[in-house]
């Protein structure tokens, strides 16, 4: 924790007049989202022959439902509200003891099974626990299958019946397998451009390898390129490309999209073997992006170029072409053999078009003193200083966790000599004070008490070769694989003291910041999606997290309860409604960036295509369809 951010979050009072006639004070905050732009690898054009072809070929592969092995299912199948997924039934885990207590799977979530954690008092964490469940909200998934291959010209894959999940031991009923549910709650790829790291525990590098969400933690991940002499091996090594490394993961991934088994090459081939894109979802004319190659004649469903002709149009041609590429015993394309690579370069520049920043907040801070309530004055002065939660949600992101916030200069603006949040720097690696002691932990990823450290590591984890996925731990070990460089220097606390093999490291049951912004669209909250409403949330800060005790080796400090919120109902009040002026109404109606094709969302959802002017509003968690009383 940046333990300079509560003495530099000072009071730069400026007197203003609401609309109501009241006097209130401006607390030094973060400037608009406007002011940052957002970070992109350098050497991207190498790859990349068009951006706006490959922002094109970005929104067709996130929405197309005809990715996943099933035929029925999207990135977006998990992003469609608000850039999350807010629907109810057959979306839990059981967590880690893989029992289910609030609901099984087929089951619909009630409003009453929430909060996981129930104290007789919300406000004291010492008081009686009413109901506890290690549960988890995620997102439903496919059937668990082994592929057996593509099926060329079909949406759907071929599939085999794994011998060990027959029936699934956890994801069935009366013996017959439903859909799989993923252990975290899925967060919003909206401003998600900004993040340094990707996933909640962090698992999406920084460095883009082209081919996994490892980066240079796999030294076997490489790509093809043709230069006139045939198919040649290259390593990608593109930073400041974490969305790359997290939309790598999904689309093959044997509980969120694909039959167990499949690889980027065999998902190129299918894709480049069907008829169109999209060609099961409508897309409006006026969609912002895929607009002007909209069906609009004859079935209306899908647009009229070939994923072939998206490809060609967006990629370099040393990376796509005919080139035959031998991997193991099979023969591809250079455009399959590279799949991977196109379809991490092309999501990544589609989300990063996705940026919310015309919030209540930002008109704010570009000077319309209207744009914020009394109410909402008062809850800013809360999250600023009371509350100290600019300390973590820091910043124009209102996240720590951002490339931005490891990267800003710590000179002080001449006319405005007290350092606001959005202007403090913290590296990678950041001592902070805790409740016992002095630990090492990784900037932007906390332990907040959600749950016991052992339920869920988080950053503490581990990757898939063995390697610690903190810093923290890779560097106190002297066993660093990713690309970060630490200057003890710059640490708030003990600077200029060398980390030590033996310093102690507080990195366990710590998981990414997320941002703030659009937070009132976005349950259930947490990364157990535990909790189903702000004032849930504003509760479990009022007492100081949950499981203060059990956590305390690697509790962040700031935990400690918000004094001023306790027996206050005005005042948490007020603060849910700042966060309430994070919402951007674009978002909330669909409005471009954030229009879209229709999506059927399995569970029988269905979702209508919007175009760039939008559409209906979406509404918070508690008004999910299907969410039970």
């Amino acid at each position: 924790m940046n333990r300079l951010a509560q003495s530099l979050v000072l009071l730069s009072l400026t007197v203003i007049s609401t609309a109501a006639g009241l006097a209130s004070a401006q607390p030094a905050a973060p400037p608009s989202l406007k002011t940052v732009s957002p970070p992109l690898p350098r050497d991207l054009d190498h790859y990349v022959a068009d951006r706006a072809a490959a922002i094109r070929l970005g929104k067709a592969f996130f929405w197309d439902s005809q990715v996943g092995s099933s035929g029925n299912q999207a990135c977006a199948t998990c992003h469609f509200h608000a850039g999350v997924d807010n629907r109810v039934k057959n979306t839990v885990h059981p967590g880690a003891d893989l029992k289910f207590q609030v609901r099984g799977p087929e089951q619909t979530l009630a409003l009453g099974d929430f909060p996981f954690h129930r104290l007789a008092d919300p406000d004291n964490q010492f008081s009686a626990v009413l109901n506890d469940s290690d549960d988890r909200v995620g997102s439903q998934g496919v059937v668990r299958l082994l592929f057996a291959g593509i099926q060329l010209k079909d949406r759907v894959d071929k599939s085999t019946t794994n011998p060990l999940f027959n029936p699934d031991p956890i994801f069935s009923v009366n013996g017959v397998n439903t859909r799989q549910s993923t252990g975290r709650q899925t967060p919003t790829m909206i401003n998600a451009i900004f993040n340094h790291r990707s996933f909640w525990d962090g698992r999406a590098n920084n460095v883009f390898n082209g081919v996994n969400p490892f980066g240079e933690r796999d030294p076997s991940a490489q790509v093809w390129a043709d230069y006139g002499s045939g198919a040649v091996s290259e390593l990608v090594r593109l930073e400041n490309a974490s969305l790359a490394s997290q939309a790598v993961g999904p689309p093959n991934n044997e509980v969120e999209m694909a039959w167990e088994g499949r690889k980027f090459p065999e998902l190129g081939r299918k894709l480049l073997s069907l008829k169109k894109p999209l060609a099961k979802q409508v897309v409006s004319p006026a969609d912002s992006v895929l607009g002007g190659i909209a069906k609009i004649t004859g079935s209306r469903l899908g647009v009229t170029q070939s994923y072939q002709e998206l490809i060609d149009a967006a990629i370099q041609p040393a990376y796509r072409g005919t080139t035959p590429v031998v991997i193991g015993s099979a023969s591809y394309t250079l455009t399959e053999a590279n799949f991977s690579l196109i379809w991490g370069l092309a999501v990544m520049l589609y989300e990063s078009t996705l940026v919310s920043d015309d919030t209540p907040f930002d008109r704010f801070r570009e000077g319309n003193t209207a744009a914020l309530t009394a109410q909402q004055i008062e809850g800013m002065g809360i999250f600023l200083n009371d509350g100290n939660c600019i300390a973590c949600h820091a910043g124009p992101e209102f996240t720590s966790a951002t490339v931005g916030f490891h990267d800003r200069a710590e000179v002080p603006d001449p006319l405005h000599p007290v350092l606001t949040p959005a202007q403090l720097r913290e590296g990678v690696v950041e001592r902070m004070r805790m409740s016992t002691g002095v630990s090492l932990y990784d900037a932007g990823f906390y332990n907040i008490g959600v749950r016991p450290s052992r339920e869920d590591l988080g950053v503490g984890n581990t990757d898939p070769f063995g390697n610690p996925l903190s810093f923290t731990r890779q560097l106190v070990s002297g066993q660093k694989v990713d690309r970060f460089e630490v200057d003890p220097c710059a640490f708030r606390v003990g600077p200029c003291v060398p980390v030590a093999s033996d310093e102690r490291v507080s990195v366990d049951g710590s998981f990414k910041v997320p941002s703030l912004r659009n937070i009132e669209l976005t349950g259930p909250y947490m990364h157990n999606g535990g909790i189903p409403t702000l004032e849930g949330v504003v509760e479990f800060y009022t007492r100081g997290g949950d499981f203060h005790q059990q956590n305390l080796a690697n509790m962040d400090a700031e935990i400690q309860g918000i004094g001023s919120l306790w027996r206050n109902p005005e005042r948490k009040a007020a603060l849910v409604a700042f966060l309430k002026a994070l919402t951007d109404e674009r978002v909330r109606y669909q409005m471009a960036p954030f229009d879209h094709p229709s999506i059927d969302v399995p569970n029988g959802l269905v979702i209508p295509a919007v175009g760039a002017a939008g559409g209906p509003a979406i509404e918070g968690f508690t008004s999910a369809p299907g969410l039970l009383p």
